[in-house]
């Protein structure tokens, strides 16, 4: 028990001290806006790679619940209200620009773009350069990271579909009397329409005479899409079990790239 006291607080002592560093960086973020001159973009990269280097080094040092916890004391003392759906980052860019939503998602999603492409603190400001500022990086990240995995399993099954069929044996052979079949613009395969039987069996009636790279690609899209609905059934089925086996000790392992995207709520649960 003593031990866990210890550990506790520790985590208490270096929360304390990242919540301090905030605290500096909040001066400086309030002398650039008011005092600064030219208020260039380069003073606010570089204050926001303080900001993500903050949350780096919270989660580093396995304080980060701690360091929400008081950063979240402070903004209500400011009547800021933060929602537990919101990702944790927002608390750390809330708390240093004390800015209104709209800049404080803005600066979320640059520093969560940044952490998911495992840019190191340092090259934050290169990387927010590179890609033409922060509201460019705010409008590639509004595609939900959901439909980004989407199409690239989709890209992914197209390619394996197409490999499959170059491989696979025929079921079987028919003959279509009275059949000419063109292949145009590349397209590889014929088409042939078919009847569905009331006993499931399909009667082949006859082949389609021409077939266009557009009627290939989207033959090959849709078993594509076929076979990525069995992947995910099946990586849903084992994400399931690995949830039941996920361990209390798990914020212990937590990674920057997992941190950037977690809730709030999530954080103070793990």
């Amino acid at each position: 028990m003593a031990k866990k006291n210890t550990t506790v607080a520790a985590d208490n002592k270096q929360a304390t001290l990242i919540v301090g560093r905030a605290n500096e960086l909040s001066v400086m973020r309030e002398t650039f806006e008011t005092t600064t001159l030219a208020r260039t973009n380069k003073e606010l990269y570089g204050i926001l790679s303080k900001v993500y280097q903050l949350f780096n080094d919270a989660v580093a040092e396995n304080c980060i619940k701690e360091t929400l916890k008081l950063m979240k004391e402070v903004l209500a003392n400011r009547n800021v209200k933060v929602q537990s759906n919101s990702p944790a980052l927002t608390v750390f860019v809330r708390y240093v620009f004390n800015s209104d939503r709209k800049r404080s998602y803005n600066y979320t999603r640059t520093l969560i773009a940044a952490a998911q492409a495992k840019i190191d603190p340092n090259k934050l400001a290169d990387y927010i350069e590179s890609n033409n500022g922060v509201e460019e990086i705010k409008r590639k990240a509004n595609k939900k990271e959901e439909t980004v995995q989407k199409e690239l399993k989709l890209g992914a099954a197209i390619v394996e579909v197409e490999e499959q069929l170059a491989v696979m044996q025929p079921i079987t052979s028919v003959n279509l009397p009275n059949t000419s079949v063109t292949l145009s613009d590349g397209a590889k395969y014929a088409f042939v329409v078919a009847r569905v039987a009331a006993n499931g069996e399909f009667e082949l009636l006859r082949a389609v005479p021409t077939t266009t790279k557009g009627m290939h690609s989207t033959a090959i899209k849709e078993m594509a899409k076929q076979l990525v609905d069995k992947q995910t059934e099946f990586e849903t089925t084992q994400k399931k079990a690995a949830d039941k086996s996920a361990t209390a000790n798990a914020s212990k392992s937590l990674t920057l790239k997992d941190a950037a995207i977690a809730t709030v709520a999530e954080l103070e649960a793990a």
